[in-house]
């Protein structure tokens, strides 16, 4: 301890006050831990502690005070003075008898001609506080460093404080320093947390903005789609726009991997793929061109497999894609399926054809083959497609849902919109409360019987 002392402690401590003393530290020590279980924020812990040692010193000045080694500053976190709070908001410079105690990592006892030595030693008061007669600083240390300063002032009398006082300090110190530290960075992390939450939330928003608020419902047609994410963000999507001569685009795909990642290239896919195929340029054909819907799945899916591979082919980034054009006149439907899950042609009699595979996926070898192939939809057919969450769903007992069990669905006679939603249900059900593992995205398409 340095010693500044010009005065000593009249008197000893009688057994009965210092095992008073002991059962004090205990109940504040009890305090601290309590708020900590209850998981207060770290101001609310600061107070509850200076409260305690106010109320246990009998003491006009408490002030904790933390700490900061890269800026050589410190913060009152905590500042009370004949009950009053004192609000110093802000990093201070360090001075005085608390330059002393960082120096050393020792308590700095000052029992008389306070106001002198801390003159000389630049120590700074408080606008609107009262210069004590006695002054007692303990640090707060973790590790080897002194992360904070615990002192206590009396104005009204010189030799205040004493040994006992000093060792009691000293203990209560020790003793809150880690948990103090543990509460700063605990809310720390938590405000990181919430952050990092609110983040994610908008880039949700972002990435939701991407897909189609309202699909096309042309007439003659029904299409319905839902994308139910396992993360706060996906890397699946759909999309359904209009082209030329009464064409439609239809897409659905999954981007390799989960989280940020495959969020930020599910909106590069699915950018070049809706602008590529939007634009006569890149097609190099002409609308009313019996070719367009040819040329466009090519161009399309071509230049952005090129791209994927020569500018982002280090980040092993890929989607399997589904993407085709329907002519709304004649039902024909031609499309790419590049590595994706095979959508299926649905008569009422069952599964009529399975769309497989015309190519790999896209963004994994540079000029890929992407064979072109067609069918034609009647009146009554439905187009089911979904990416792999929906059979990757696993229930408790490790049993994979089946999409068996959607023919049943697929085969009612209802509007898209609830069956997609009654298929999502029975995943859910299936899952029996197990965590999803996927994006489970469906897209479905009908031509109506009646228009």
């Amino acid at each position: 301890m340095t010693d500044l002392s010009f005065g000593a402690e009249s008197g000893l401590l009688g057994l009965e006050r210092q095992l008073a003393q002991r059962e004090a530290e205990l109940q504040i020590i009890n305090s601290v831990q309590q708020g900590l279980a209850a998981h207060l924020e770290v101001q609310a812990i600061y107070d509850l502690v200076g409260d305690r040692i106010r109320d246990i010193f009998n003491a006009q000045v408490v002030m904790i005070s933390i700490y900061d080694p890269q800026t050589e500053t410190i913060e009152h976190l905590y500042a009370i003075e004949r009950g009053e709070r004192i609000y110093a908001p802000g990093h201070h410079p360090i001075r005085g008898f608390r330059t002393q105690i960082v120096k050393t990592r020792k308590p700095v006892l000052v029992n008389t001609h306070v106001a002198e030595l801390a003159a000389q030693l630049g120590q700074p008061t408080l606008p609107g506080t009262i210069t004590p007669k006695s002054w007692l600083g303990v640090p707060m240390i973790v590790g080897d460093q002194v992360t904070g300063i615990l002192s206590l002032q009396d104005v009204d009398r010189e030799n205040a404080f004493g040994e006992s006082e000093v060792r009691f300090l000293q203990t209560l110190a020790a003793s809150m320093s880690v948990a103090l530290e543990n509460a700063r960075l605990w809310e720390q992390e938590h405000l990181y947390r919430k952050a990092l939450e609110r983040e994610f939330e908008i880039g949700r928003e972002i990435q939701l903005g991407f897909l189609p608020r309202r699909l096309p419902q042309p007439r003659g047609w029904e299409i319905a789609a839902s994308l139910k994410s396992a993360r706060e963000v996906a890397g699946d999507f759909y999309d359904v726009f209009l082209l030329p001569d009464k064409k439609i685009g239809l897409v659905i795909a999954d981007v390799c991997d989960k989280g940020l990642g495959a969020a930020l290239f599910m909106t590069l896919f699915r950018s070049l793929i809706r602008a590529v195929s939007n634009m006569d340029y890149y097609a190099r054909v002409k609308s009313g061109d019996a070719n367009s819907s040819e040329a466009r799945l090519v161009n399309a899916i071509s230049l952005t497999n090129n791209y994927i591979v020569k500018t982002h082919g280090r980040t092993g980034m890929f989607a399997t894609v589904f993407f085709g054009i329907l002519d709304l006149r004649t039902g024909v439907l031609r499309y790419i399926n590049g590595g994706h899950l095979a959508p299926m042609l649905i008569r009422k009699n069952g599964v009529k054809k399975i769309l497989t595979l015309t190519g790999p996926a896209v963004g994994v070898v540079l000029d890929a083959d992407y064979a072109i192939r067609e069918i034609k939809m009647e009146k009554g057919d439905l187009l089911f497609a979904y990416t792999d969450g929906l059979v990757d769903t696993e229930n408790p007992a490790g049993e994979f849902f089946s999409e068996k069990e959607l023919i049943p669905v697929l085969l009612k006679d209802q509007s898209l919109s609830p069956m997609l939603t009654q298929i999502q249900k029975r995943v859910a059900e299936h899952a029996a409360g197990a965590k999803q593992f996927d994006d489970i995205t469906l897209l479905a398409l009908r031509r109506v019987k009646h228009e």
